[in-house]
């Protein structure tokens, strides 16, 4: 570890003041490690990175390596850069603190070696916990006024950026200062608007995560979901750090591959798998109305952002809850607790044993986690597709009775099959305008149709166009849908509930689906006609609307 030695910075500072020759040989870095690192109390500072086209430039390794060698115009660049101020202002607290070292990102990595940086970012946790103080220094913020919630929702940057959420947490003593270095508070003094600005728990805020993490009490104890949560709203720079920045809070180490993009997630992710056995790692998206999803591992923290109430049951806990909820002794094996226990990383998805429920081409599995409630046990949703499976978002309308709840083994998936994000159908509905037929409007009304285009994606996967000839009250649906590449368009009358659209849509993608499950009947489409005319209405919009949106037409 690298620190900056506070009376030699401060020194050098007074000595360029004042025009006095400072001996090129004088080093204000200083490397430690082991038994030479431990004995060292240090200030450590948490802050926001300068943006260059803000007028605002960090003073890195290099610069303050090479601040006594280079030209004399060279060094007043340097010091007039806000980052030296900071590093001054940082060292001068320290001093003050009667602390001989302090610790600065900006200059105390060199970030041209990848293995400094590696070790760094891996070891970032550790010397933010070990900090005898940690400097918190907003430098958008002037007074505290952003502490009384009921009078001010103005936030600093630094509560938004995804670095300073474990520089919050790790260390145990953290002083806030505004703009001008003016005290704030501490974190324990804080606690309060901490809490309510990052939804970071009170125990973890006071106590450390580490206390958190050994609770007796189930509910104290954050789950892998629960963490991620606290990120799901903070931004990086480099889409890696996202993954990167979670490592010590979770207790994983891995290398840094930048370049490889929301990659680093999922590994981080894997990670996770290979050292725990909280499936709450899956409980992401359980609050999304729509969508789909190739993987059971998600994009980015936000996927997490609901997750703030979820807790990791062990396996003893869960049992006891599934036999509570009904699930037959037969099916709680003196297995099933081993099975709980582990779930494995193979070449063909993560093998997991979870309780199932089979509803026609659904399949419900029950995690072990639960939200704030016991009774309240995470399911969620997939669909088997041949010899993988893809998981579904929202509360469908699922046709059938359920099966009985089982243990079964399931290899979920987790690399993603590269499918198409999003597809877009053109409308061409001119048509049904010759018809008399209006577009009436979309469900659901996220929706947009623009130039006669509807784009669905993975995250809004299904639109239900509405067309009414309004001089006989003439209705039906065009229902359109886009799941693991393939789209399809289906046309139906206007009897059909609006929530029970979207099962329908899954329902025509794979027609080898069990048909007697459902029951898709032809009904009058007005209220004026007779059955015969309206199915004779139905049967021409078929070959209208396939004109329009160019794909087969399910009835």
């Amino acid at each position: 570890m690298r620190l900056l030695d506070v009376a030699t910075m401060l020194n050098l500072e007074t000595s360029l003041d004042e025009e006095k020759n400072v001996p090129r040989t004088t080093k204000v870095l200083k490397e430690f490690y082991g038994p030479n690192l431990a004995e060292k109390e240090y200030a450590i500072l948490s802050h926001c990175w300068g943006v260059e086209k803000e007028g605002e430039e960090e003073v890195l390794f290099e610069d303050m390596k090479q601040l006594l060698t280079v030209s004399d115009e060279e060094r007043k660049e340097i010091r007039r850069r806000t980052g030296y101020e900071k590093i001054v202002d940082t060292c001068r607290q320290a001093q003050k603190d009667g602390l001989e070292w302090v610790w600065i990102d900006t200059c105390c990595i060199n970030k041209e070696s990848s293995a400094e940086l590696s070790e760094a970012i891996n070891s970032m946790h550790k010397w933010y916990a070990n900090a005898k103080l940690c400097y918190v220094y907003l430098h958008d913020t002037l007074g505290n006024s952003w502490t009384n919630r009921e009078k001010s929702r103005a936030t600093a940057k630094w509560f938004s950026r995804g670095w300073t959420l474990q520089e919050l947490i790790a260390p145990k003593n953290i002083h806030f200062f505004d703009q001008k270095w003016e005290w704030i508070g501490n974190k324990a003094s804080l606690a309060g608007a901490l809490n309510e600005i990052t939804r970071i728990p009170w125990k973890v805020l006071k106590e450390g995560l580490q206390k958190a993490l050994s609770s007796t009490d189930d509910f104290e104890r954050p789950s892998v979901a629960q963490i991620m949560s606290w990120a799901a709203d903070r931004t990086t720079t480099c889409e890696e750090d996202r993954a990167y920045s979670l490592l010590g809070l979770l207790g994983v180490h891995m290398p840094m591959l930048y370049g490889e993009g929301k990659n680093a997630f999922r590994r981080l992710q894997l990670e996770i798998i290979r050292t725990s056995n909280d499936q709450s790692v899956f409980a992401w998206g359980c609050e999304r109305e729509f969508g789909w999803s190739d993987s059971i591992l998600a994009d980015d923290p936000s996927c997490f952002r609901d997750c703030d109430e979820v807790v990791a049951m062990d396996p003893k806990w869960f049992t006891s809850e599934l036999r509570e909820h009904g699930m037959a002794d037969d099916a709680l094996s003196k297995s099933t607790q081993e099975q709980l226990r582990t779930f494995t990383v193979t070449n063909d998805g993560i093998q997991i044993w979870l309780p199932t429920t089979t509803f026609g081409p659904y399949t419900e599995v029950t995690l072990a986690c639960c939200d704030s409630h016991p009774e309240d046990l995470t399911t969620i949703l997939l669909v088997i597709c041949g010899s993988t499976c893809f998981r579904i978002f929202g509360d469908i309308p699922c046709p059938g009775d359920p099966g009985k709840k089982e243990f079964k083994q399931h290899f979920l998936p987790y690399k993603g099959t590269k499918y198409p994000s999003t597809f877009t159908f053109e409308l061409q509905d001119q048509a049904l305008s010759h018809n008399s037929f209006v577009l009436d409007h979309v469900y659901p009304g996220s929706i947009e149709v623009k130039d006669g285009s509807v784009t669905l994606s993975s995250d809004n996967n299904f639109a239900a166009a509405a067309y009414v000839r309004r001089e006989d009250d003439t209705r039906f649906w065009v229902l359109l849908s886009y799941f693991a590449g393939r789209p399809s368009a289906s046309l139906l009358n206007f009897d059909w509930n609006p929530q029970s659209l979207r099962s329908r849509a899954y329902e025509v993608l794979d027609m080898h689906w069990p048909s007697a499950t459902y029951s898709w009947s032809v009904r009058a489409m007005t209220r004026r006609k007779n059955e015969a005319t309206a199915i004779r209405t139905y049967r021409q919009l078929t070959h209208i609307i396939h004109d329009i949106v160019h794909l087969p037409i399910f009835l």
